[in-house]
């Protein structure tokens, strides 16, 4: 319907009336996938609280069975995740007047090396998780992590892996927020098939000096992370490409090029190791913009669940 919209030749208010109708649809169909998620979870509790009563009253206990059965059917599997990216395309072209203006965009592609930014975040009971969701992908769309040269779903995962030394000198100075602490970590985002890594660094600084807490960082190639660490492998071949594409700043390439070796100086200095303090394993909602120039001018991060893994230390 869209498309055919888009390709004929009526007046502009005349396409905004056909393309507010099929909004108006849009909008049906989420309240559908709204009251179905909440008839869903209202079932599921219901089940749940009476075997937990019957568990009270009687002399053998049905819970742990009855829940693994019940959470194999299927009534209780369904999946919104693949929907609600459907919903938040359609919802984006609607509102770009008919163009699919995210098709094959990078959702990397926007951000830039450093970040400086202000975040303000809300605790959400999991009863209102999915309400949330599709009211935010009425304004702004979902960003999804593609791995390239794969058919597979989009992921919503990131993956971080943390370093630090056996006195836990980096997680010492974030938990005291001292003047200059940094966090070093390894991210990927999507699925564990994704082949490029960000090495990335968070300072923090104080208010009385003035200065911002920033995110640096820069990307590379998975297979060259382990000589990277080592200090085999520096950037300089990767810069010079960059600056012979045209595809970065001069400033940009200055300061890729001064952040990886101070990265790696921290590495061999302070004796950091990846995954000594946390492995977390992110899987969320990201909705944010794309285009230009709004490209993370504003966005919202709705953190569904994590698992983290704590090393060892024997």
């Amino acid at each position: 319907q869209v498309s055919l919209i888009t390709k004929n030749d009526a007046p502009t208010d005349a396409k905004r009336e056909q393309l507010d109708i099929i909004e108006h649809e849009i909008d049906t169909v989420i309240s559908e996938v709204y009251e179905l998620a909440k008839f869903t979870r209202l079932n599921f509790t219901a089940f749940i609280k009476i075997v937990k009563k019957h568990d009270k009253n009687a002399p053998f206990v049905l819970k742990p069975v009855f829940t693994v059965r019940l959470n194999s059917r299927p009534f209780f599997k369904e999946n919104f995740d693949e929907l609600l990216l459907e919903l938040s395309r359609l919802y984006n072209i609607v509102r770009n007047g008919g163009v699919d203006v995210d098709q094959d965009k990078d959702p990397q592609s926007g951000n830039g090396q450093n970040f400086v930014r202000q975040t303000t975040k809300y605790w959400v009971h999991p009863d209102n998780v999915m309400e949330l969701k599709l009211y935010i992908l009425k304004f702004l769309p979902v960003l999804i992590y593609r791995t390239k040269g794969t058919t597979k779903p989009p992921s919503p995962a990131i993956t971080s892996i943390y370093f630090d030394n056996e006195d836990l000198d980096l997680y010492q100075g974030r938990i005291e927020k001292s003047e200059g602490a940094e966090a070093i970590r390894l991210r990927w985002y999507g699925d564990m098939e994704n082949n490029e890594i960000f090495i990335e660094r968070k300072t923090h600084h104080e208010d009385w000096t003035g200065e911002k807490s920033v995110k640096e960082r820069f990307s590379l190639k998975e297979k060259y992370i382990n000589d990277y660490l080592s200090g085999d492998y520096t950037m300089d071949s990767k810069i010079q490409r960059l600056r012979e594409e045209g595809k970065k700043s001069d400033q940009d390439l200055q300061d890729m090029e001064t952040l990886s070796y101070e990265v790696q100086n921290s590495v061999r200095e302070k004796r950091l190791c990846p995954g000594t303090v946390l492995l977390v394993a992110f899987f969320l909602a990201r909705f944010l913009t794309c285009v230009p120039p709004f490209c993370n001018m504003c966005g919202v991060l709705l953190l569904l669940k994590h698992c983290s893994t704590v090393p060892s230390h024997k």
